[in-house]
């Protein structure tokens, strides 16, 4: 009966927009530096007067010389050429076909003779596919070589990379190798908490039924509950009973009621069906709580008789357990105090006024070993019948 959890983003969409446009293009300068050889990189469009691109290159390129009968003889090379590379930048958010075509056109005037081999142009758009085929046929009619449009994603996919985390930090404050650190150190006090509650709580591949009483790390009046208003509706502090680990955290059982339950064992592996089930909300066998119980033994003592009468194989409990997570535990005192004789275990809470997560899990419990835990189905109000009263008939006062 645990609801689905929801999908969270963990890195929102980089905001290139907030960026000035010259900053900008010191960030596309800086991812280029080593996108190739550089014998030099130049901001020119920092100079004021860009001749319509922001930056320009000179790619070191080593030439290699034509194999002659020689070669087993000769050593060396034939020396480097350097080619030119032009680089633009605009921060906007959407660039047509035609704007790219006329910025493309300022780049590289028709009849120029200075064509550059290679060109890099960058917007924090999404660009259509018309936009990229447009792109590459101007280029391609200009004479350049080698041609890269660089858009949001092209920009985004290349600053998460481990290489150009101190640029995804210097501009947008967000760092990955940081993220990954806390997300280590976060992990190392996960496991630690876990052994821990492993070794005073109870051992992993067997149910415990263990008190324990849970306290909110924030809370100063303990042991005293008259100090804080509402106690027994908030409490800062309160005795269950430890259950069981989960992958992520300890189990705690919040409810355990008188209930009825009755199953039929089917094929094909002889799992439990469950066929009708009840239980009464009244009567809650947690454990002993100096500070949350509630006199109440004579109305007990009724519901108990009451449940005793139940034929053997269908008397229950229904329970509720819910979960801590290992990641919300601060930490465990084995040995506890005066007061409650049992580990302390020292929370945060996760919700208001709550130790628990959201999702709990509901189960029928066969009292005399009739089977094993039934979970309640998805049809399961359907299946409810009325077996327990309102009000429960005194017990006699002695038994015949």
């Amino acid at each position: 009966m645990a609801k689905e959890a929801k999908v969270r983003a963990t890195i929102n969409p980089l905001h290139f927009e907030d960026l000035e446009p010259h900053r900008f293009e010191d960030l596309v300068r800086q991812l280029v530096y080593d996108f190739r050889n550089w014998a030099s990189l130049e901001p020119t469009g920092r100079l004021g007067s860009d001749d319509g691109y922001d930056a320009r290159g000179w790619e070191v390129v080593e030439l290699t010389p034509p194999p002659t009968e020689d070669d087993e003889d000769e050593a060396g090379g034939a020396g480097n050429e350097e080619r030119p590379w032009q680089i633009q930048c605009k921060r906007e958010r959407a660039v047509s076909p035609k704007k790219i075509a006329g910025y493309l056109d300022e780049m590289i005037p028709e009849g120029t003779t200075t064509v550059p081999y290679g060109v890099i142009f960058a917007a924090p758009a999404d660009f259509s596919k018309k936009t990229r085929d447009t792109f590459r046929e101007e280029l391609r009619q200009k004479g350049v070589r080698e041609f890269y449009l660089w858009g949001k994603a092209d920009l985004e996919d290349v600053l998460y990379q481990p290489k150009n985390d101190h640029l995804l930090y210097a501009y947008f404050g967000i760092s990955l190798q940081i993220q990954k650190r806390s997300q280590k150190n976060a992990l190392r006090s996960i496991l630690a908490i876990k052994r821990k509650a492993i070794r005073h709580l109870g051992p992993i591949a067997q149910k415990s039924f263990a008190e324990i009483l849970i306290r909110d790390i924030d809370d100063g009046h303990y042991p005293y509950p008259d100090a804080i208003p509402d106690f027994r509706k908030h409490p800062a502090w309160k005795k269950f009973y430890f259950v069981g680990h989960e992958h992520n955290g300890v189990q705690v059982l919040i409810k355990r009621y008188f209930a009825y339950r009755d199953v039929e064992y089917g094929p094909p592996k002889g799992e439990p069906n469950l066929k009708a089930w009840d239980f009464t909300n009244k009567g809650n066998s947690g454990p002993s709580d100096i500070w949350n119980d509630e006199d109440k033994s004579t109305e007990n003592y009724a519901i108990y008789h009451f449940w005793q009468k139940l034929e053997k194989e269908k008397q229950a409990y229904f329970e509720i357990v819910g979960l801590v997570k290992y990641e919300n535990i601060i930490d465990i005192d084995p040995e506890g105090d005066i007061y409650a004789q049992c580990p302390h275990v020292y929370v945060k809470r996760v919700m208001s006024q709550s130790f628990f997560e959201r999702a709990f899990t509901y189960k029928l419990v066969s009292a005399n070993g009739w089977g094993s835990e039934t979970y309640l189905p998805a049809n399961a109000d359907k299946l409810r019948i009325e077996i327990f009263p309102e009000r429960f008939p005194d017990p006699p006062s002695s038994e015949p």
